[in-house]
């Protein structure tokens, strides 16, 4: 009886949840700037990108769950500025060109092109509530006209500095470093490097 009463209380406390109060206006987070370090990797040619992901990552939500629990729950009092696919997408844009210019559409046939699919951006809690990371869980598929180049499942983590939402949103930016990080060091053992000029 004591741990499904903390169990609720947690839950509670997660949510952001009141009685007979009036909820103040939403905190809303973003990734931050793209200020970290990016690994050193060679120059290559263009490629194009698409993006997509489950339908629940498509509003502003910020995702959280205890363990692997079938049910994600939304802080009630916290949102993203922008879907998570959204957010996700511009970062790993913004880390992907500085190897080379990453388009919304292919060129021609012959640019390779990066499926991605999000299917996990969320903060997962300690079944105690004592820890949580942000996790990120994508597949990305390159093609180069009707060759399928490679494919690759990318998992992120990283740990929550605090258990609550503020918490999350920071472990889930460095997660989301690491993600686009993978995806660089992933395309830049596939794809040729790009020719040196003059040469």
């Amino acid at each position: 009886m004591k741990m499904r009463s903390a169990v609720f209380i947690l839950t509670l406390a997660l949510a952001g949840c009141g009685f007979g109060r009036v909820p103040a206006p939403p905190t809303v987070f973003d990734l931050g700037l793209d200020a970290a370090p990016v690994p050193a990797l060679p120059s290559r040619e263009p490629i194009a990108m698409t993006f997509q992901a489950v339908p629940s990552l498509s509003d502003t939500s910020v995702i959280w769950r205890v363990g692997d629990s079938a049910a994600p729950k939304a802080y009630a009092t916290y949102r993203w500025a922008s879907s998570p696919t959204e957010l996700l997408r511009q970062r790993i844009a913004e880390r992907l060109s500085r190897q080379g210019p990453v388009l919304n559409e292919r060129v021609s046939l012959q640019t390779p092109q990066l499926q991605v699919f999000l299917s996990q951006f969320e903060q997962v809690f300690a079944a105690d509530g004592s820890a949580s990371e942000g996790r990120i869980l994508l597949q990305a598929v390159l093609v180069q006209g009707r060759t399928v180049l490679g494919q690759k499942r990318i998992v992120a983590q990283a740990d929550a500095p605090t258990q609550d939402a503020a918490g999350g949103v920071a472990a889930l930016r460095q997660a989301s470093n690491d993600a686009a990080d993978q995806l660089a060091q992933w395309l830049a053992a596939t794809l040729k490097p790009a020719p040196k000029a003059g040469g």
